[in-house]
């Protein structure tokens, strides 16, 4: 089961095991009963939420209010019933070791903090990022307290004696005491991971080649690839504060948009000026409240968690509940600060009023978000697909079958993504299961291999006769000509899209992920939710749908039966993308007509023109090797002042390309279109080449220079 791997504690599975006990065998029970569950923990994080800002304000009604209102976002109404342990059962241990916080702070007891926190850790590992802002500032605190005392004592002591005085307290501190054993045990609990890891892949991985330790490494940016290869710190901070938005603004006030969308009142833009000031109104307003380290740490442990895990994960829309700080210490502050100047507890009241009533509309609005008739139905053909597959492997492979969280790419029993209490997925079934000859793929394949006919979404087939009939294909289709040959090489028919790869390696290419977006000619044929967009995404991993079978890799997809205009595919990661046109756009055929009509700025294997600030690149008659060289294009400027620094010393600019995801191929015709540099262009040097030098080559002056 090579992508075995599991990065969260044992905690919140053994509560999800308990929860399903007894509802074995049934799995939409088994989604249900999940579900309740992590609604009852989400109510549990209210609770503790409340009962640390009530130690914290002395105010029962501004501890309601804040709660309240900040329990209201968007964000943890989507999420509350999210079938995972990064949900709310990792938001309980950090709302339950922030109240050990307070406890210690207040009444100075340092052991149910330490077995609280202990607690966490069996939850999740977001408390980490609860417990260094914490420790931090506690190890600060006590030396510079250890500091006051020696200035201040008479007689002051011997400078020699002040330096050990202050150099010791970090080491009396119980602060450190705390990081020490929250370490000690975060490291414990990590063992155990490992060594279950190891145990069941069978010892035949080392440590650094388990799975969950190169996701580890992944996602801290410290080994592989991950986000920030193509995410800079600009847009992940731009996504952060449109996150710190709506965990400050009840889903209630924002106008029914959702995640991707800013709310219907606000200007374009200024959700990212306004996500930064409610940050600073609340990161400042945390150092003018006491006790100071407790509302900082609040405050602050969002930011701690999410800029070293930007490498991957920080930008998944859940991952916003960690932000919950934020808006808690911020009502908090503005609460008690209307209190102080009106000075009656009857405001206060009032305010933790209309707090629960948007609460309760919220809340409302919130369960009426995305389920259907239809998904309803498809989520009890997936189930009982399910049963079948288990009866006919006489329970072989359950083991395999998990209720777990879902995701945006999975078509398969999924009503509302991660959330709904009627909504599921069955995880690690991106991983097929091989079992005594078996596997389950996501596409139906009418052949006599296939032992699941009667099934709708997910389908058992024998293996030994799925790799035969994956061998004819495979020969069938690489003796026709690929659209794209970066990494995988992918092909094109009618209504199927194929990606093939020899040879393939087990992990490196089966644990690859494709990004599909297919464009309808008419996009009513599109899903609501994806009208926006213009096209369908149809993402998926290779084991959805594909086979890894004699060193070679096969995975197909059929297309949807609405009329496709074109289709972009390509490995998600990676800097390659196939585009290919079934029925080309009007708007397309219309294009490339009015640039023809002109005369080329130059004639080779490719008609050159120059228009609007643009290089177009046509061909006709053009068939698919035409482009399969990659494109240099040489620009000299007429000042060469205008040319980047590392450019100068050659005297142009060197914008090389492939045809693949920036050309089009449509009715025996290619076409390609460049942007050219913003200044004046003095000549324009371009053509094709290979390993054995250029294929063609041209050189103009453009018609018009700037």
């Amino acid at each position: 089961y090579q992508g075995l791997y599991n990065r969260f504690p044992i905690g919140g599975y053994l509560l999800m095991k308990l929860a399903t006990l007894p509802v074995s065998g049934k799995p939409s029970a088994q989604i249900t009963a999940v579900r309740i569950l992590m609604l009852l923990l989400f109510a549990g994080v209210a609770v503790l939420a409340y009962l640390s800002l009530r130690r914290l304000t002395s105010n029962r009604w501004i501890a309601l209010t804040a709660t309240l209102l900040a329990f209201s976002s968007y964000y943890l109404l989507y999420y509350n019933d999210m079938t995972a342990t990064e949900g709310m059962p990792d938001l309980l241990g950090v709302l339950l070791t922030f109240h050990g916080m307070v406890v210690f702070v207040q009444e100075g007891r340092l052991r149910q903090l330490l077995v609280k926190a202990c607690i966490a850790l069996l939850l999740g590992w977001h408390v980490f990022a609860l417990l260094a802002p914490f420790v931090i500032i506690g190890l600060v605190s006590d030396l510079l307290r250890a500091r006051s005392a020696a200035a201040t004592s008479t007689p002051p002591p011997p400078v020699l004696c002040q330096v050990k005085q202050m150099a010791s307290a970090p080491f009396r501190s119980r602060y450190l005491l705390l990081g020490i054993v929250a370490l000690g045990f975060g490291l414990c609990v990590l063992t155990f991971n490992f060594a279950m890891e190891y145990a069941t892949l069978n010892g035949e991985r080392p440590l650094t080649e388990l799975p969950s330790f190169k996701s580890m490494l992944k996602r801290t940016g410290v080994g592989g690839t991950g986000r920030a290869d193509h995410i800079g710190w600009l847009p992940f901070l731009e996504g952060q504060f449109r996150s710190i938005l709506r965990m400050f603004i009840p889903y209630a006030l924002l106008g029914g948009s959702d995640a991707a969308e800013s709310p219907t009142w606000l200007p374009k833009g200024w959700e990212i000026v306004l996500g930064v000031a409610l940050s600073v109104a609340g990161l400042i307003g945390s150092m003018f409240v006491r006790p100071r380290i407790l509302f900082a740490t609040l405050a602050s442990f969002g930011f701690f968690w999410a800029l070293p895990m930007r490498h991957n994960t920080a930008l998944h829309d859940f991952e916003s509940i960690y932000y919950i700080g934020l808006p808690l210490v911020f009502f908090a502050i503005v609460l008690l600060l209307a209190r102080r100047l009106t000075k009656r507890d009857g405001v206060a009241a009032a305010a933790a009023v209309a707090a629960l009533l948007l609460f309760a509309v919220s809340s409302f609005q919130m369960s009426r978000i995305g389920y259907s008739a239809e998904a309803a139905q498809v989520a009890r053909a997936t189930e009982q697909d399910l049963l079948t597959i288990r009866e006919l492997t006489a329970g072989e492979i359950a083991d395999v079958l998990r209720v777990g969280v879902a995701y945006e790419s999975f078509t398969v029993w999924q009503i509302r993504v991660h959330h709904n209490l009627r909504s599921g997925l069955i995880h690690h079934l991106h991983l097929p299961a091989v079992e005594d000859g078996f596997v389950i793929v996501q596409e139906r394949i009418d052949i006599d291999a296939l032992l699941t006919p009667q099934n709708r979404y997910l389908f058992l087939y024998d293996r030994d006769g799925l790799e035969a009939w994956y061998r004819s294909t495979y020969r069938t289709v690489a003796s026709t000509e690929p659209v794209t040959s970066k990494g995988f090489d992918v092909y094109f028919d009618d209504r199927t899209v194929y990606y093939l790869k020899e040879p393939c390696e087990r992990g490196a290419d089966t644990d690859a992920r494709f990004f599909l977006h297919v464009y309808p000619v008419d996009e009513n044929d599109l899903p609501s939710s994806r009208r926006q967009y213009g096209f369908d995404n149809l993402d998926f991993y290779f084991t959805e749908r594909g086979l890894l079978f004699d060193g070679k890799c096969l995975a197909r997809f059929a297309l949807p039966q609405h009329a496709v205009s074109k289709i972009v595919t390509g490995r998600v990661g990676e800097a390659w993308s196939a585009v290919h046109y079934i029925h080309p756009p009007p708007e397309l055929i219309s294009e490339y007509q009015s640039i023809v009509s002109n005369e080329p700025d130059a004639r080779s294997e490719f008609d050159v023109y120059v228009a609007e600030d643009k290089l177009h690149y046509l061909k006709e008659p053009c068939v698919r090797a035409d482009t399969a060289a990659r494109f240099f294009l040489h620009v000299r400027p007429v000042d060469e002042n205008d040319l980047p620094d590392h450019r100068r010393e050659h005297g142009f600019d060197n914008l090389d390309f492939d045809f693949a995801g920036r050309g089009v191929l449509f009715g025996g015709k290619c076409m390609v279109s460049i942007d050219l540099p913003q200044y004046g262009v003095a000549r324009i040097v371009t053509g094709q080449f290979d390993g054995g030098g250029r294929i063609w080559e041209v050189g103009f002056a453009p018609a018009v220079n700037e």
